[in-house]
């Protein structure tokens, strides 16, 4: 660790003990929510997967901005692993975005699971957890190793946080990046995360030959393209997802721009682009 590592490091954790009391006094307090809401980092694939499924069912809720900075004291508050953690009018706190379709799905929103369609879930199975996660890793990769990544990041991790965390951001970014750069098994990792990415592009790419428009064959959008959509989003870049995360038009680092320009020539990168144009915000 280098002394502006080692300083971030001591600021982090004189704030990250009284933020995990809270979280803990929050967690045996729970609050009552009067809608649903999604707390989230408004950046994340995984949540974008449960923004648009709510925005397509009309489904009203808030969003709960995560900071970055204290995202492992936040997931304390709900015992949770990561984000998105949905609180539901009751109560119940959901965890996993698949489950949140499920829900969606059982209340009468068959767009995502037709009853004709069972092949829906297996095309959606092969966007999981490991896709996600690969793509995100790719993108951090780019952005923390390189000095126009880190600053795209902290402005990223500004989004729609509080002020206060607005002002943390910088002084709090080089631990944050630290110890991220440890968990996320980069850039050791990086030739298996290309390499699942590689694959679920090119079979997305084969499904789409035959001149289908989603993926499945459906006649209207369903969970495997919303799925495979938001969890792609981050290595294609489409315009309706720059104000959270980057833009094509940003100044982004050239190995990076390089890994974008890849996907979003290739069909299963196109199909992304088109479907946030004409599906995202209908």
């Amino acid at each position: 660790m280098n002394i502006s590592e080692i300083l971030s490091l001591i600021l982090f954790i004189v704030l990250a003990i009284p933020h995990a009391i809270l979280s803990k006094l929050r967690q045996k307090f729970s609050r009552k929510y009067a809608r649903t809401t999604v707390v989230a980092l408004p950046y994340s694939p995984f949540c974008e997967k449960v923004f648009w499924a709510y925005d397509r069912c009309k489904v009203p809720y808030n969003m709960r901005a995560v900071f970055q900075g204290f995202f492992p004291t936040t997931l304390m508050e709900f015992s949770a692993a990561s984000v998105p953690i949905v609180v539901e009018r009751g109560g119940r706190v959901v965890t996993d975005s698949k489950d949140v379709l499920d829900t969606l799905a059982t209340e009468g929103h068959s767009w995502l699971y037709p009853a004709k369609f069972p092949v829906v879930r297996e095309v959606e199975a092969g966007f999981g957890d490991a896709f996600g996660k690969a793509v995100a890793r790719i993108a951090y990769h780019h952005l923390f190793s390189t000095e126009k990544g880190n600053a795209l990041l902290r402005r990223i991790w500004k989004v729609q946080v509080s002020p206060i965390e607005k002002l943390l951001c910088n002084p709090l970014y080089p631990a944050v990046r630290f110890a991220m750069i440890g968990g996320l098994d980069i850039p050791q990792g990086l030739p298996g995360f290309v390499a699942t990415v590689d694959d679920v592009f090119a079979g997305v790419s084969s499904l789409l030959q035959d001149g289908r428009k989603y993926l499945a064959a459906t006649p209207q959008m369903s969970a495997a393209d919303v799925t495979f959509a938001s969890l792609a989003y981050p290595l294609v870049l489409p315009d309706e997802k720059a104000a959270v995360f980057a833009s094509w038009d940003d100044d982004l680092p050239e190995g990076f721009r390089h890994e974008v320009l890849k996907r979003r020539e290739s069909p299963a990168g196109q199909f992304v682009l088109r479907l946030y144009k004409e599906d995202r915000h209908v």
